[in-house]
């Protein structure tokens, strides 16, 4: 007995200390201790640091809060050295965690953008905070109907009331109904909605099932979010180094072993396996946004036009897009490239045509350049026609030091590749059906233009032609049920 009472009394000790509070903490209708029961979606050293102990190393190597604002993007085509760190806080600070390069604004890490769990996270709420300046609130204003609805029910209610037990216990029962791991709401819905003007994701919608085999999916399922974890931590020089890393097809929790036969299977060397499972795509206005067919700078605003339209993929040559490089497609013979499947959309901007590559090939040229900021573009429109010509970028003199600043500008018109991976169609969900051997191959085929792929013709055309149409693509699943067949009884 003796024995036994050690060991509850070291048990007790243990978990005082590892959850750093204090005993009785019961939630009664005091604001000032409800952050111990992680209501107002705040960290506390006390009520969280005792488990999440790894937390700044995390803070340090988290790809999404460490992540370069300098980057220049030709959708937003935000220059950050003429309209400043101030500006792109209050346009786009809304879709950053806090953190990394908004800690000096008083925008510390907002765990619950991705941690919370009832679906209430207010991201618009967040956003307006930003845009009026009020960069200290935003956190805050993004849980307000969120941490009522966690203090108000029932289960939560009778946990807070009750101080008969250590708080660490009860953490224990409800921990992960308010504060669990990150679901794909959390992603699609809070910041990544941006991505569906591009490739026309329809993980905002209601029905994404009918779209997307991977619908019940969890984004970090797939994606590894972050180098270090409750216990473990990875030490990285640069955070900026680290490559996203996302699980392939055939990983063995995934869809290792699955076979289309010898013929198909030859081909997962050199195409993806969304080349064939995203056969189309919607166009039009969609949840959380409308597909991008066009963006045009030129004048100093961005003016878009849209695709209503089913859109088809196209398929080209990519081993990812590298570091400073626009999304241009690679040829065939580059490393490691496969096809895989993109959404073109036309992006318009001015440059100053200082870089040899840019100036000499604007519209194909994989290299950033030198954008020409915005406003300047406006400025240059001397007579304020709404339309700026060459002559007039080309002659502008914003400093009037008698010189032009951009004597060499150059208007760039260019068609972006964005990487598809989701919308993934199967046997019976999807927009269309799945590519078979007639849509790539002879005289039936519309889903590739080989030259644009570097091919002069279609490398499996014979003489004489061969029906493609003939050929069919089956599964091959390891372990999986044979078919059953019906037969007649034999009595």
């Amino acid at each position: 007995m003796a024995k036994l009472e050690v060991i509850l009394l070291a048990a007790a000790i243990f978990i005082f200390a590892f959850a750093g509070v204090f005993a009785s903490m019961g939630y009664s209708g005091n604001e000032a201790i409800a952050h111990h029961y992680m209501t107002e979606g705040e960290w506390s050293d006390s009520s969280c640091g005792g488990c999440h102990f790894t937390v700044s190393d995390h803070v340090e190597t988290n790809t999404h809060i460490q992540r370069d604002i300098d980057e220049w993007d030709p959708l937003t085509n935000f220059d950050i050295e003429v309209e400043g760190e101030d500006e792109w806080v209050k346009l786009y600070g809304a879709y950053h965690p806090g953190g990394g390069a908004l800690e000096e604004y008083g925008v510390d890490v907002d765990c619950m953008i991705c941690h919370e769990q009832y679906g209430m996270y207010d991201i618009e709420a967040r956003a307006m905070k930003f845009t009026e300046g009020d960069f200290e609130n935003a956190n805050a204003a993004a849980m307000v109907d969120a941490n009522v609805a966690v203090q108000t029910d029932a289960i939560r209610k009778f946990t807070y009331f009750s101080n008969a037990v250590t708080p660490l216990p009860l953490l224990l029962l409800f921990h992960d109904t308010v504060n669990g791991a990150p679901v794909k709401e959390s992603c699609s819905d809070n910041c990544h909605v941006a991505n569906i003007p591009t490739t026309a994701v329809m993980w905002s919608s209601p029905d994404y099932a009918d779209y997307d085999v991977h619908a019940e999916v969890n984004c970090v399922e797939c994606h590894e979010i972050s180098h270090s974890s409750l216990l473990l931590k990875t030490d990285v020089e640069d955070i900026h180094e680290l490559e996203a890393e996302v699980r392939s097809c055939d990983d063995a929790d995934c869809h290792a072993g699955i076979s289309h036969g010898p013929i198909v299977d030859a081909h997962l060397e050199t195409v993806e396996c969304e080349s064939c499972h995203i056969p189309a795509l919607p166009g039009g206005e969609l949840p959380g946004g409308t597909t991008l067919g066009s963006f045009d700078w030129s004048n100093g605003e961005r003016v878009n036009s849209y695709k209503m339209e089913t859109i088809i993929p196209v398929l080209a040559w990519s081993n990812g897009v590298g570091e400073d490089e626009l999304n241009i497609p690679d040829v065939k013979d580059d490393s490691e490239v496969k096809l895989a499947p993109f959404n073109i959309v036309t992006g318009i901007w001015w440059d100053e045509g200082l870089n040899p590559e840019v100036a000499e090939s604007p519209d194909t040229s994989k290299e950033i350049g030198d954008p020409i900021a915005v406003s300047y573009v406006e400025a240059a429109d001397s007579d304020q026609d709404g339309a700026v010509t060459v002559d007039e970028m080309r002659s502008y003199d914003g400093d009037n030091d008698g010189e032009a600043d951009y004597p060499n500008a150059v208007l760039r018109t260019v068609e972006l590749y964005y990487r598809l991976s989701h919308n993934i169609a199967g046997s019976d969900v999807g927009m269309a059906d799945l590519f078979e051997c007639a849509d790539c191959h002879g005289s039936t085929a519309t889903a590739i233009d080989w030259e644009l792929v570097g091919y002069d013709s279609d490398p499996a055309q014979t003489d004489p032609p061969t029906d493609f149409t003939l050929k069919t693509i089956d599964v091959t699943i390891p372990g999986a049920k044979p078919p059953e067949v019906d037969r007649e009884p034999a009595f």
